[in-house]
C-alpha cells in the first residue's frame, strides 16, 4: 500500500527520519547531560504528546527511560516539586509550570522538537519562544 499511495509513503519516510534524529540525539543526551536535565526532556516530551498536564508516569517507567535506579528518579522529581515545577502522586506526574522544566532541561529538547516541526509540521503544538 505504501508504494501505491505517494502521500503514505512520503510520511513514512519523514517520521522515520524524524524518529531516527530522535534516536541519536537522545543517545547523545543520555551520554552528556544530567539525570535532572534528562528527565525535564521526558516529562516534556510526554507532555507534548498528551490532552492534558496530568501524566501517566510512574517512577519506574522514567528510570527505565532514563537508565537510571528508580530512587534517583524519586530524587529528581522531589526536587522538581520542591521547585514548584510538578506535583507528583503514584502513577502520575501533573505539570505545573511547564515554562520552568523548559529552563531545567537541556537543548535536546527543542532540538528534537525542531525536527519535527521541520519534518513533520503540525505534529507538535507551537514551539514555546525560548
Amino acid at each position: 500500500m505504501r508504494d501505491t499511495c505517494p502521500n503514505l509513503r512520503l510520511v513514512i519516510l519523514l517520521y522515520g527520519e524524524a524518529f531516527l534524529a530522535q534516536t541519536f540525539q537522545t543517545v547523545s543526551c543520555n551520554a552528556l547531560h544530567p539525570v535532572e536535565a534528562r528527565c525535564c526532556r521526558w516529562i516534556l516530551g510526554m507532555h507534548d504528546r498528551a490532552d492534558g498536564d496530568t501524566l501517566p508516569l510512574t517512577h519506574e517507567f522514567l528510570a527505565e527511560m532514563l537508565g537510571v535506579q528508580r530512587s534517583t528518579v524519586s530524587v529528581v522529581t522531589r526536587t522538581l516539586q520542591t521547585a514548584g515545577l510538578i506535583r507528583q502522586s503514584r502513577g502520575s506526574i501533573t505539570i505545573l509550570d511547564r515554562a520552568g522544566l523548559e529552563e531545567t532541561t537541556c537543548e535536546c529538547y527543542g532540538k528534537i522538537r525542531q525536527v519535527y516541526q521541520r519534518l513533520l509540521p503540525g505534529t507538535y503544538p507551537p514551539a514555546p519562544s525560548w
